[in-house]
């Protein structure tokens, strides 16, 4: 809130601050926050965000992440992955699969 504010406001979903502020700050991508959040929470594996998110979203059947991350990564030919997968796994002998392949 500005100087001689009466009150302090809570920073909206994606955003945060650390107190003393006069205004809140945008969540980086592969982070994010609830409402009136005093830090950003990373994403966790199998999951990505986009620059003030709310929430993190899983990753897409045949892609991957690590964590904080910002996106997804195709999985490379020979290898597959399930819906919010935090890494891909390698196809058994005698199959295959094109890359971003799903189970």
């Amino acid at each position: 809130s500005g100087a001689g504010a009466d009150a302090c406001s809570d920073c909206e979903a994606g955003d945060y601050s650390d107190g003393r502020a006069s205004s809140c700050t945008t969540c980086a991508a592969g982070t994010y926050s609830d409402a009136g959040a005093s830090s950003c929470t990373s994403c966790d594996a199998g999951t990505y965000s986009g620059a003030g998110a709310d929430a993190c979203s899983d990753c897409e059947a045949g892609d991957y992440s690590d964590g904080r991350a910002s996106s997804c990564t195709t999985c490379a030919a020979g290898t597959y992955s399930d819906a919010g997968a935090s890494s891909c796994t390698s196809c058994d002998a005698g199959t295959y699969s094109g890359a971003g392949a799903d189970a």
